[in-house]
């Protein structure tokens, strides 16, 4: 009895079925959209569509109007923006596969000599294969493409240039892009310090500028330190020398052949004239010129053992000679003999031999030896 009813529903089951089919297909034959007119009025659209992207290009489906923006010295094939080739997308997109960076640098050829050389801008920046993530158009006549470029631009890191010192000008308000790069041209070039330097100190830059000249990123990299030059590699500026102005020691805009030595830039004072010779450092440090202190000077300034003696009893007319025999008992015939004696013929510098003054000092460097 049970199979008998189980055959009996699916008999039912499938007789609704095919009514329903039937029904569909009654639809379908009495819709106009599958009827000869339905069917002509979509192949007549089709072709409608095919002619417009014939003649207009992918104009239909732009997402907006390209950049008017003119590059400023930057070759860009034979137009002057990408205005002037909207309806042609091909210029920039490769079918399939959007904006292709080949296509973008058959204009933009100086972004691909940048990227072939590994130099510049474009050659220093990573990813530089998807143009679009940079620079995105279809955003009006008005947009500057580069404006999101620059939000993401590590410049200290791409162009050695810190703008730590940049973030505020002199009275505190942001410092944007085009303070420094005039013209909207975002080059090493167009890079333009002395203008509003000048504004804000002319007499410090009216002086700068007659020394060193106006190429400020010659010198300068953004950090307060020379670029690329480390000074104490050349000369320490230490002591007294570290708050001296450049002017100070380059009186000329040429920095290279400057003295190294104390003469070179400092004149003998009067007091030791002729007297102390040109060797400073004997006696002199870069923390300042007084106090001054012997600072090389083998011979102990305690001979005797009655304390420091004065410095003119060895060296009475000049600190660049000196005589023991002003305190010494002296009978040149008597030294000479004693001297000869010993196989010492040359004994007019005593100190070649007692170089501390000390008692048969001589003797003991000999038995040393």
């Amino acid at each position: 009895m049970e199979d008998g009813q189980a055959v009996t529903d699916f008999r039912l089951r499938t007789r609704y079925f095919i009514g329903c089919l039937d029904d569909l297909c009654m639809m379908r034959r009495s819709s106009p959209l599958y009827s000869p007119l339905g069917c002509g009025a979509a192949v007549l659209l089709l072709l409608v569509l095919g002619a417009i992207l014939y003649f207009r290009g992918g104009g239909p489906f732009s997402p907006g109007p390209l950049t008017a923006a003119s590059p400023q010295n930057v070759p860009l094939a034979d137009f002057g923006s990408h205005a002037e080739f909207e309806g042609e997308c091909s210029r920039c997109h490769q079918p399939w596969r959007g904006v292709s960076a080949g296509r973008c640098e058959a204009c933009h050829e100086n972004v691909a000599q940048q990227r072939d050389s590994g130099a510049g801008l474009h050659g220093r920046l990573p990813d530089t294969g998807r143009c679009q993530s940079c620079h995105t158009d279809h955003q009006g006549r008005e947009a500057n493409i580069t404006l999101l470029a620059l939000a993401n631009f590590e410049h200290d890191r791409l162009t050695n240039f810190s703008l730590a010192r940049h973030e505020e000008d002199y009275d505190g308000s942001a410092v944007a892009c085009e303070e420094c790069h005039r013209e909207n041209e975002f080059t090493v070039a167009a890079v333009e310090c002395v203008s509003c330097h000048t504004a804000a100190e002319p007499a410090f830059m009216a002086d700068h500028t007659t020394f060193f000249g106006d190429d400020c990123l010659a010198c300068h990299d953004g950090r307060d330190t020379m670029a690329a030059f480390e000074h104490d590699q050349v000369f320490a500026l230490d002591g007294a020398h570290a708050s001296v102005e450049c002017a100070a020691c380059h009186p000329q805009p040429v920095l290279a052949g400057t003295p190294r030595d104390c003469a070179g830039c400092h004149e003998e004072p009067a007091v030791h004239a002729g007297l102390f010779g040109a060797d400073c450092v004997r006696c002199h440090t870069t923390a300042a010129w007084t106090p001054a202190q012997l600072t090389r000077h083998t011979f102990p300034l305690d001979h005797g053992g009655e304390g420091q003696i004065p410095c003119q009893s060895c060296h009475i007319e000049r600190y660049t000679e000196y005589t023991c025999t002003n305190c010494h008992a002296h009978d040149p015939a008597e030294t000479r003999e004693k001297h000869l004696e010993e196989g010492i013929s040359d004994f007019a510098d005593c100190v070649a031999c007692h170089p501390t003054g000390l008692e048969d000092e001589a003797e003991r460097e000999e038995d040393d030896d």
